[in-house]
């Protein structure tokens, strides 16, 4: 079982240490931070007032094992943003139960309309696990991001309200 705390700057360098490489940052930010990560970058992260910032915790343990970020878009849209799971917890079964919970976590408390994400084309690990939790491809919103010589084609996932009710019940 997983639980999610609001992220605060105390939590910064834990974040910062988990990015170890310019491509892991641009995996799971794009381009909106510049590596290396830094305090000053994510200051004003946390002062989005359209987001949702959390420290993902092992409930069992209550150890901080993953960050995510729930993006609060119009019409009832919910983007799902900036996850990472510590390397010591992946390969584990976290992702799907975490990318579970933050659809749950939109759909029930932010009365979300539709839960997305992108992803890039070549996280074939990543398609899995959102496509295990419930994802379904989106192929009227892909996209080409491209920094620091890198040219990476994002994919749009979508897991819809209906679907969601049906697997609540």
């Amino acid at each position: 079982m997983m639980k999610f705390e609001t992220l605060t700057e105390d939590d910064f360098e834990t974040f910062i240490e988990w990015i170890d490489s310019k491509e892991l940052l641009i995996q799971i930010a794009g381009t909106v931070f510049t590596y290396p990560l830094t305090h000053d970058q994510l200051r004003p992260y946390l002062g989005n007032q359209n987001s949702l910032r959390f420290n993902v915790l092992n409930d069992s343990e209550n150890k901080v094992i993953g960050h995510a970020q729930i993006c609060l878009l119009d019409n009832g849209l919910c983007k799902l943003d900036k996850i990472i799971i510590d390397k010591s917890f992946r390969g584990k079964g976290f992702g799907p139960e975490l990318i579970t919970e933050l659809v749950n976590y939109a759909y029930k408390k932010l009365n979300a309309n539709l839960v997305e994400l992108n992803v890039y084309s070549w996280n074939t690990a990543g398609i899995r696990c959102y496509e295990k939790a419930g994802f379904k491809m989106n192929p009227e919103k892909n996209f080409i991001t491209e920094a620091d010589g890198y040219r990476w084609e994002a994919l749009n996932m979508v897991f819809e309200k209906d679907p969601w009710l049906e697997s609540q019940q």
